[in-house]
């Protein structure tokens, strides 16, 4: 497409340059078409939600608190919420195939749809008698 910035383009303009010293390389406009405003070509804004987070007695140690809030895209689930914390801790992310979720103090399957407040717990296995 003329006119449209594309890695390899400029990687070849500059390749030539190189091999032949008469060619100038020139600036390539970024955009087909310049744009009116700061960030005109954004559309509408992902829409967040803010949500409550429990973590109880092994999870707590590895969190290093016993409660959080976090926001997350909305339509998020439980399981969304999850894989954020358990990629910044390895170690949380194994208790995951035998830990159970709630949300509003009632046990939740993992595919959950999060809303605005919801309060979700994160509870590690127990044992015990």
């Amino acid at each position: 497409m003329p006119g449209v910035f594309t890695p390899q383009a400029m990687i070849d303009a500059l390749q030539a340059a190189q091999l032949n010293p008469q060619i100038t390389a020139r600036p390539t406009s970024l955009a087909a078409t310049p744009l009116r405003g700061y960030n005109s070509s954004m559309s509408i804004a992902v829409k967040t939600i803010r949500v409550q987070v429990l973590f109880f007695g092994r999870l707590k140690e590895i969190v290093g608190r016993a409660n959080d809030s976090l926001n997350l895209a909305e339509g998020s689930s439980i399981e969304d919420l999850f894989a954020q914390y358990a990629g910044n801790d390895p170690e949380l992310a194994r208790y995951r195939t035998s830990m159970v979720a709630s949300c509003n103090q009632e046990f939740a399957a993992w595919s959950t749809p999060l809303r605005a407040g919801d309060e979700v717990a994160f509870l590690p296995p127990v044992s015990g008698g």
